[in-house]
């Protein structure tokens, strides 16, 4: 018997049955590796700091190890949520239980501390938790559940909080608008120089990487995450909660209730239509919601306290100096050209600020502006001086501050680059700890399609993934030549044009009896099922590109919204396959199901190329531009004779070619996925023209992009030659 997409019991295969084993019950420090042998391999004891783990998450954070940290460190958290809000838990779930559950009122900040300069640093503050939200909802429709009514209902939740409604700027943007607006400058938000900034307290870091460590585990926690998507919706912002009276004109604060307001009920019902998917663990389940639930509650008061902690106290001599240094950055552009530490000019200091702020103060520390023995005397201070070249840029009040530092700051430890940090954090965890792992190189791609599929569930798969997809990335290319060696717009245009031109001009409509029976038709029908069943599913990482291409990551990412319906059943591709399968009597197991590749109806080789793509979609980070050159092949082949064929002789027989109907039409050349496709590549293409400005390493990233562009057929030949036989024995052996 399928189980559902989101039953509870999946989650075994990836975690502890309870989140209290996740944790041990000694130490605060380190998170300890639980008795229960259910937790996978890899799991380490880790510092329970955010900061680093934020950075990670923020890079591809496709990383066995890292996925384990991320796991302990949402488990610790719920655990700290349940213990610290235990008597709000409500027992037997009930629809007007669910309805009762509202989050408690956080106090403001301190009278003293409502001043306009803290609700500025605030902004600063909570910069990384408004930028991160609602991420934890971006990969509840994995291509494994994209079709269940669960995943539907939260993927539209997810569209409706984050997607651009027409005239309107998204919740993101605004928010970016926002700090351009009070003048604040943050360096970007995936970048070392984020997380590394010492003046930004660390519960923030905690916040955002709690909610970007729940989107790992769409299934395994997804109680948890409808939980935590109810507190947002009902909950304002950190900002509005510290300062309540403060009038906040940025429109991202109006659109942002707007927009959760409208969603607090489609919330509710996708909560109370889960539990009533599962009536045996309906209590379980409802405890695990209000764990999530008051997760978000205990990070928003932990952030609320910090801060009101932190603006009560004077800043270090440290901090002031480097918050006066950035201030004056913008007037300073353009007047230091001459001036060089350590051998880098202070015009490039200056431009890299805020980022290394902490590097430049260093850098002063040990020039010769900087007298260490007696610092009141240093040069610095004479350069603000009467007379000096620059008096009268800092005031009595800023020349103290800089003083201060001078006399207190002599003593601050050294910063450390991006590889000395990591190393120091990994040389105080303890090694992991082991457990066998299984050996996914000796499996078939049959069996390695169920991994794959559920590769949220197995992430010990993902190394395995990534070795295979560049091994038959590296034979694609090695059998494909380029059709042209240096690259141009106006000659992938032209090549693309053929294509489509050609295979358009070759179709002619059906006169008579098709050539292929309907009896073939249905069993081929049957062998295309492991692949349609999962389409989209090379996109389904596209947002883990978002920090290195934000347009053609948009581009991506609608693509495969559009492949999963957008927020809607109907629409959604796999689910208009199985409704073709359901017509024809063609009965298959779900296709998370391990049940699915034991099914005796599919050939072997029916496995090869979508246990590829899901392989390349793993790592959709590394294999970015084979990626945008396999999505061109796919969306190009949805045109022409082939699929134009193929709707006339399902029509004849009358099989329901609405699947095909829709490639059509979806994928259309002037305006569909392929325009789409063949834009992304150009953008990548001058991205990386700008970035170098070199046509040898264009040409290198082309050959990268047509590998991936010929995959598609390299890697689907052996299916294609194998049909005929395989359908001849079937039907007389």
């Amino acid at each position: 018997m399928n189980k559902h997409a989101f039953d509870p019991e999946l989650s075994v295969l990836y975690s502890p049955s309870s989140l209290d084993e996740a944790i041990a019950e000694s130490g605060d420090q380190y998170s300890q590796p639980p008795d229960s042998a259910l937790l996978h391999p890899g799991y380490l004891l880790i510092p329970t700091d955010g900061r680093h783990l934020f950075y990670q998450l923020n890079q591809s954070g496709n990383d066995q190890d890292i996925i384990s940290k991320a796991y302990a460190f949402v488990a610790q958290g719920l655990k700290d949520a349940e213990q610290l809000y235990s008597a709000l838990f409500i027992e037997n779930y009930s629809v007007e239980k669910l309805a009762a559950l509202k989050v408690s009122t956080i106090k403001s900040l301190s009278e003293q501390l409502l001043t306009q300069d803290n609700l500025l640093e605030c902004i600063k503050q909570t910069a990384a938790i408004s930028l991160t939200q609602p991420c934890w909802l971006q990969n509840v429709s994995q291509i494994s559940c994209c079709q269940t009514i669960t995943a539907v209902q939260l993927m539209s939740i997810y569209l409706q909080l984050t997607q651009k409604e027409q005239g309107r700027l998204g919740l993101g943007d605004l928010y970016n608008a926002l700090l351009l607006s009070t003048g604040t400058k943050i360096p970007v938000l995936h970048s070392h120089g984020y997380s590394q900034q010492t003046d930004i307290n660390p519960e923030i870091f905690d916040f955002a990487t709690t909610q970007l460590a729940l989107s790992r585990f769409p299934r395994v926690l997804f109680p948890e995450i409808l939980g935590f998507t109810l507190a947002y919706c009902q909950m304002p912002t950190l900002i509005e909660i510290c300062f309540p009276d403060q009038k906040l004109p940025s429109p991202f604060f109006k659109q942002r209730q707007q927009t959760v307001d409208k969603q607090l009920m489609p919330v509710a019902e996708c909560i109370a239509d889960y539990l009533g998917l599962f009536p045996q663990q309906q209590q379980l389940l409802w405890r695990r919601i209000q764990q999530g639930f008051w997760l978000f509650q205990l990070q928003m008061q932990r952030c609320r306290d910090q801060l009101n902690n932190t603006l009560a106290q004077s800043l270090s001599p440290q901090q002031a100096v480097a918050k006066l240094f950035q201030q004056k950055t913008v007037a300073a552009i353009g007047h230091h050209h001459k001036i060089q530490l350590q051998g880098v000019s202070l015009e490039q200091w200056f431009a890299g600020m805020p980022e290394n702020s902490q590097a430049l103060l260093q850098a002063l520390k040990q020039s010769d502006y900087v007298d260490s023995q007696k610092p009141l005397d240093s040069p610095l201070l004479k350069l603000f001086g009467f007379k000096g070249p620059m008096f009268g840029v800092f005031d009595e009040a800023e020349l103290l501050v800089l003083q201060n530092w001078l006399t207190d700051g002599l003593n601050d430890k050294p910063t450390f680059s991006k590889d000395e940090a990591e190393q120091r954090v990994t040389s105080i965890l303890p090694q992991a700890y082991e457990q066998p792992q299984r050996n996914y190189a000796k499996l078939r791609n049959r069996e390695l399609y169920y991994y794959l599929v559920n590769a949220d569930l197995f992430p010990d798969v993902l190394p395995m993934a990534k070795d295979k997809a560049g091994k038959l990335l590296q034979l694609s290319a090695l059998f494909n030549p380029l059709p042209f060696k240096h690259y141009s717009h106006q000659q992938f245009d032209a090549y693309i044009e053929n294509i489509y031109q050609t295979e358009i001009s070759a179709y002619q409509p059906l006169q008579g009896i098709p050539k292929i029976s309907k009896e073939a038709y249905i069993w081929g029908i049957e062998q295309i099922a492991p692949m349609i069943l999962i389409d989209g599913c090379w996109l389904q990482n596209s947002l883990a590109l978002q920090h290195i291409s934000p347009e053609i990551c948009k581009i991506l990412f609608g693509i495969y919204c559009d492949e999963i319906g957008n927020g809607q059943l109907e629409q959604n591709h796999p689910y208009i396959f199985q409704q073709l399968l359901d017509s024809l009597s063609i009965q298959v197991p779900s296709v998370y199901s391990a049940e699915f590749i034991k099914h005796s109806g599919f050939v072997n080789s029916a496995f090869d190329l979508p246990t590829y793509m899901l392989a390349l979609s793993c790592h959709s980070t590394a294999f970015f531009p084979e990626l945008l050159g396999l999505n061109m092949a796919i969306e190009l082949s949805g045109l022409g004779k082939s699929y134009m064929h193929l709707v006339d002789e399902w029509n004849y027989w009358g099989i329901d070619p609405s699947i095909a109907n829709l490639h059509i039409t979806i994928d259309n050349y002037a305006s569909g996925h392929t325009f789409l496709a063949k834009k992304a590549i150009q953008l990548y293409m001058d991205d990386v023209l700008k970035r170098t400005g070199d046509v040898t390493v264009l040409d290198k990233h082309w050959r990268r992009i047509y590998s991936g562009y010929a995959s598609l057929r390299f890697v689907g030949e052996r299916f294609k030659l194998s049909l005929p036989i395989a359908y001849l024995r079937y039907k007389f052996f």
